[in-house]
């Protein structure tokens, strides 16, 4: 029950702190964007849940939990050094963010998939990043509201995965 409750709190602050991330740039967010971070993140889930079934004996669950927090914190990396006032975080040049993003989700796939989670497991996952995608836009939105001055209020999504992050570790 508590490794489930801690995947499904990872799921949730990683779409937490996706959605806060996309409410970076200056102009709005659309909801294409999170159509395509969702769908996104359901389809290499789900190719990663797959792979995991057929990898089962020979890898063991706390190994890829090291990697994704590992990947989360390379993620929050990326995002410091990727910066941009005007474009936010995620621009049509930089395949770096994307890249390790991908590499997150197909890694949560693969520990589910060696857990043997399966199918119906991994929508309820896509459900809930999606509903955690519309609420850190909507917490974002908020702190630029109230911290309208501070431009570093950008990075405080990455405060929330780096927490959760450090807390799958233990």
């Amino acid at each position: 029950m508590w490794l489930i409750m801690i995947i499904l709190v990872f799921v949730f602050t990683l779409g937490l702190t996706i959605g806060g991330l996309l409410a970076a740039p200056r102009e709005p967010v659309k909801p294409l964007h999170l159509f395509l971070f969702s769908l996104f993140f359901l389809f290499l889930c789900y190719i990663g849940m797959i792979s995991g079934m057929f990898i089962t004996g020979w890898l063991a669950i706390r190994v890829v939990e090291i990697l994704l927090s590992i990947l989360a914190i390379l993620f929050i990396v990326a995002c410091f050094s990727r910066y941009h006032p005007t474009l936010g975080f995620f621009h049509p040049e930089d395949r770096i963010l994307i890249s390790v993003l991908a590499l997150l989700f197909f890694f949560m796939g693969v520990e589910w998939g060696l857990l043997e989670f399966r199918t119906f497991f991994t929508i309820a996952a896509g459900v809930l990043f999606t509903a955690a995608l519309a609420l850190g836009i909507y917490m974002q939105m908020q702190i630029r509201q109230a911290l309208w001055r501070h431009s570093s209020s950008a990075f405080t999504p990455l405060i929330w995965l780096l927490f959760v992050s450090v807390l799958k570790l233990l």
